[in-house]
Order: C-alpha cells, then structure tokens, then sequence
C-alpha cells in the first residue's frame, strides 16, 4: 500500500499562492494570510485577531471574500470548513500532472515505499475493524509509527469509516494552557473534519457539567447521527507528556470511550488508535506507560528480507553479506537503515565508508547518538545504568527502573531479566563518551 505526501500549511499556502498568481496576478496579502492561517489552525474569528491590529468583523468579511475567490479560480464551492479538503484535492490533481521534474517525483516515489512488518499491519487491519476498538501504537523515535497510522487511516477510508486524524505537534502552543482550552481545541478539530450538518459543539457543551463530560456528550450525539464508524487517529500523543494536568484527565478519557462499546451501543462506532513516542520516558518521571493500558502495537526492527525488499524497492543492489554487515552495526532499525539508503542512492559514498565512520561525530548517526547522549547526560541514575551496560561483554541485570526507561529509549534489548545494547553501534559510540 502506497503513502502519499502529508498536505502541510506549508504546501497548501505555496500551492494556494500559485494559483492565485496564475489566476489574478497576485497573492495572499497580509490579513487574508491571517485568515488562512488561523482557518487552517480551525481558529474561530475571535480569536485570529490577537496580536494583530484587525477587528473580529473586518477578518469575517475577509474571510467570506476569499472563500468566494477560491470558488471562482478552483472552480467548485468553497468555505471555512471545507478548504482544506478542496485545496488538497486540486493540489494532488496537480501533483498527478507533473512529471516533467524527475528529482521532485524520485523523492516523492522513495517518500512513498512502505515496507511491511508482518503480522503488525494484518493485526491492525483486523482490529481496526471490531466495535470500539482502541490500537495503541507506541515506539521509540523514528520507528514508523506514523507510517503504520497512516497505512491504517488508509484502510478505513476504503471501509468508508469517517476518520479525523490529528497530530498534536501542530496544535498551537496555547492549546495546551489547560484542559478546558485544550478540550475544546480537541472538539472543534473533529467538527472542523466532519460533515455539516452533524451536531455541533455549541449544542453540547455545557460549562456546569465540565469539559470531559461536554466532549462526550458531544461525540455521542455525532455519532448517533453517523451511518459508519468514525476513526479518531491520534499521532504523537507524547505531546501531552509535557502538561500533565491535561494528560492525566485526557488519555483515561479516551480509555473510558473505549470501554463505553461494552454497554452502549453507539460507542461501538467509535474507533481510536493513539500514537505515541516512549522516548521521553528518559527524562520523565514515568515509570509505566501514561496510557494505564498495555499497547497492541509495538514496532520492531525489520528483519533481513524486508530490508532486502526496501533495498529493492530503492533500487539499490546490495549483496547478501554487505546487508549483514549493515545489520550487525545498526539492526533493523528503520531510521538508521534509510540514512544509510538515502546516502548510498545518492551515490556518496559507500557502505564500507559509511560503516566505518558510523559512531563517529562525522558519521551519519551523530544527530541521532548525540539526542541520547544529552538525555543520558541529563540524567546521572540514567547515564550510570547505561555505562554499566555497554561496558560489559555480556548481558547485565540494572535496576528496573532504569531497564524501563532505557528500553522506552530504544537503547537496549531485554534478554530475560538481564540487558544488553540494542546495537554494536550504541556499544561503541557510549563506550567512547559515558
């Protein structure tokens, strides 16, 4: 199954700028940018004029102008809750168009290989699938977690799930000021990717009763009025690991949606998956997942015959023993295989060169060793576990805690109550630096 291209604010303000430019000579000018942009963000009016010097009424009557410009030069109806849809719609019909650049479709060819872990992805398929289902997905950093969500929010919209998925990295900062905002934020945001014509908010939010208790109501009510199961994909929950006061009402929440599906019926439309990093466990004060719930999904590293098929897929011709020599130095890690991929398509330089210099601050990993090596670095219990472990030729047995917290980290693997380094590559770099 192919991925496709996030449409980001980014793309869709060049794209939109583009249009404009071939249509009327001219782009975006300031306050239609902020209208844009706080459109994109799903900002109510009243709220897109902090910090700027326009009224409430003056962006509205903005915003209805050029809603009514981009109807005219897309040529279909567009407003504040369908935008996005629309432009990302004629964006991909371009895209499709435009073969002429080599390099920009290579990219977008390699961005959109998608190597299968099975039986994760046929797990997933499955669950997905059943009334109420909740998939927590969680992993260290760059092990495809956002991959798999994708491949999954894929499926549904073949079974014709309504899905809302939102990534909480590219919620504003001042969403998360407290629960009420944030909640609120959270509601609006699965209103904004929904039908019309299905309840809203404002009908069942109610401040006495409280927010958690408003949210459901509210998602109960859409949906009663639902024919299909609806998907609320959640990437990069760990987010929240940050606000505690919001986390700690939020996530048991969406646990409590879930297990509405054993008596009462409309819940079992309800479908979640919840994504999240383990990675900040090094630095916070987490002892079990956040989530109070043992997560289904939990990535491995890619075995030797699919880094093979991804190697085909990339059009590299690796020989049998050079993908061992890879192995033996970084595993099947997912992050660390494609840097590799990415240095050896590119012609650059060779995989025996880039072997070599792997643990090195010159190497390709020096970003990603030097993230652990500050998280290490601020954390003393942390950093001794951890030196314990690479210093020694066989497995160790450390404290719990710290085993945890290393393993959320991707930084070991568990052989029984004992540990060892995930990769010879982390045994040598940390060896050399703790």
């Amino acid at each position: 199954m192919n991925l496709e291209v996030e449409f980001t604010y980014e793309i869709a303000k060049n794209f939109l700028n583009e249009v404009l430019k071939e249509k009327e000579k001219q782009y975006l000018n300031d306050a239609e940018e902020i209208v844009f942009k706080g459109s994109w963000e799903y900002l109510p009016y009243r709220e897109m004029v902090k910090g700027v010097n326009y009224t409430e009424d003056y962006l509205r009557a903005i915003g209805k102008n050029l809603w009514d410009r981009l109807s005219e030069v897309l040529g279909e109806k567009v407003s504040k809750p369908n935008f996005k849809g629309t432009l990302e719609r004629k964006w991909k019909e371009k895209q499709s168009k435009s073969k002429n650049n080599s390099e920009v479709n290579r990219q977008i060819s390699e961005n959109a290989i998608y190597i299968e872990r099975q039986p994760i992805e046929s797990i997933c398929y499955e669950k997905i699938l059943q009334p109420g289902a909740l998939i927590p997905i969680k992993a260290p950093c760059k092990m495809g977690k956002t991959l798999l969500l994708n491949q999954i929010v894929n499926y549904t919209k073949q079974k014709n799930y309504y899905t809302v998925r939102l990534d909480f990295l590219k919620l504003p900062k001042e969403k998360f000021k407290n629960l009420d905002i944030f909640m609120q934020c959270f509601c609006a945001y699965i209103q904004n990717n929904l039908p019309d014509n299905l309840p809203r908010i404002t009908e069942n939010w109610n401040d006495v009763t409280g927010n958690t208790i408003s949210a459901t109501n509210y998602l109960e009510a859409v949906m009663e009025n639902l024919e299909n199961p609806l998907l609320l994909a959640l990437d990069n929950v760990d987010k929240l690991f940050d606000y505690p006061d919001i986390y700690q009402d939020f996530l048991p929440l969406l646990r409590s949606w879930h297990e509405e599906a054993n008596t009462i019926d409309v819940w079992e439309k309800l479908r979640l998956i919840v994504v999240h990093s383990t990675e900040d466990y090094g630095r916070l004060d987490l002892n079990k997942s956040p989530f109070n719930v043992e997560a289904l999904i939990e990535l491995r590293d890619f075995n030797q015959e699919e880094i093979k098929n991804w190697a085909q897929q990339r059009q590299l011709n690796l020989t049998k023993d050079e993908i061992k020599s890879l192995m033996e130095k970084v595993g099947g890690h997912p992050y660390l295989i494609k840097l590799v991929f990415d240095k050896l398509v590119h012609q650059e330089v060779t995989l025996t060169k880039l072997l070599e210099d792997a643990t090195t601050d010159a190497g390709i990993y020096e970003r990603h060793l030097r993230r652990h090596l500050n998280t290490l670095n601020g954390n003393p219990e942390l950093k001794a576990a951890f030196r314990q472990v690479v210093n020694s030729q066989v497995s160790v047995q450390i404290d719990s805690i710290q085993s945890h917290k290393l393993y959320s980290m991707g930084l070991i693997t568990r052989e029984g109550n004992k540990v060892i380094p995930r990769y010879l590559l982390y045994r040598i770099y940390f060896q050399e630096r703790l």
